[in-house]
């Protein structure tokens, strides 16, 4: 199995590839000003063309922010796309209108919105295509090829519940203002929390969905765990010593950019990271020279872990 981790900057873009099948979680943002003065950065959708793929076999949204789904509707211009899973209702987006916030929000609901709009006509594109959209819940297990098995652990029954009530509200409602607001202050509560199995290899891919909010219910699917993509790009809530001083971590991906804007790949956390493991590989998409954690001076598109029998082997993909 290969793993690879887009640099798209601020944002998630996740290939896995298993014996012909592609999966891709997220596609990063479709802002141009992602991307642009940053030569080592790429649109999911740009990469994904080089490397010559004419398939998605199984596209998942881990949740709306445009920083994770913005770029994904690019893919669609340009490969087929066999199914796609998201932690909602799809019927919910056939209710659909033009959404706008009045002036008195933070910058970030305007954001939100625009992520809706486009997790909007990525379900429109997938019904003119007659692709496959059903809802990914927690317990869910997906059984990929060799043996490799995708088990959904978050968000809660509950916490999608409330995430697609206000969904409707806002679909619906005169003044979706309010609903908005709410929708993006939670979205990250919302997103997928998801176990990759595969060898003597577990993956937590972990979106935005914060350790805080981690049901202690399923601690124990986390006990074998060894490769963590970092919630929430790093951030200050990205972690927590009491899950993490019992997950056996050997490699933990950030997806931050270089800047590292709203304090993401805050160095708090590795210091915790290296206190709890010594051993651990830190490895960060956009990061070139991060002292005395990272250093990576020639720069890399993408980083693709390749894990098999014999362990995981990290190359940079220039």
């Amino acid at each position: 199995m290969e793993v690879t981790f887009i640099n798209v900057g601020y944002g998630d873009a996740i290939l896995v590839q298993s014996n012909g099948f592609t999966l891709l979680l997220d596609g990063g943002s479709a802002m141009a000003g992602e991307f642009e003065e940053f030569p080592f950065r790429i649109p999911a959708a740009e990469y994904i063309k080089q490397t010559g793929l004419s398939k998605i076999d199984l596209m998942i949204l881990s949740h709306i922010h445009e920083d994770h789904i913005g770029g994904l509707e690019a893919i669609f211009d340009q490969i087929s796309v066999g199914e796609i899973r998201l932690p909602y209702n799809p019927a919910l987006f056939s209710k659909s209108k033009t959404l706008a916030a009045d002036g008195s929000v933070p910058p970030s609901v305007h954001l939100f919105t625009s992520a809706l709009h486009a997790a909007i006509r990525i379900l429109e594109l997938a019904k003119r295509q007659a692709i496959p959209v059903e809802v990914l819940q927690n317990g869910d297990r997906i059984f990929l090829p060799q043996g490799i098995v995708l088990t959904v652990l978050a968000p809660s029954s509950e916490t999608r519940q409330t995430f697609e009530n206000l969904l409707e509200e806002a679909l619906t409602a005169d003044d979706s203002t309010n609903a908005l607001l709410e929708l993006d202050r939670t979205a990250n509560d919302s997103s997928l929390l998801l176990k990759l199995t595969a060898e003597n290899t577990a993956l937590l891919l972990a979106a935005d969905q914060c350790p805080d909010k981690w049901n202690p219910e399923f601690f124990s699917a986390l006990e074998n765990v060894n490769v963590l993509k970092l919630p929430h790009h790093g951030q200050k809530d990205s972690i927590s010593e009491e899950v993490f001083s019992k997950i056996p971590l050997t490699h933990v991906i950030t997806t931050a950019s270089s800047d590292r804007r709203y304090q993401s790949a805050n160095p708090e956390v590795y210091s915790t990271l290296l206190r709890l493991h010594p051993n651990v590989t830190l490895l960060f998409t956009d990061e070139r020279d991060y002292p005395p954690y990272f250093q990576n001076p020639e720069g890399a598109r993408a980083i693709k872990l390749v894990i098999d029998s014999r362990g995981i082997h990290t190359e940079f993909i220039r």
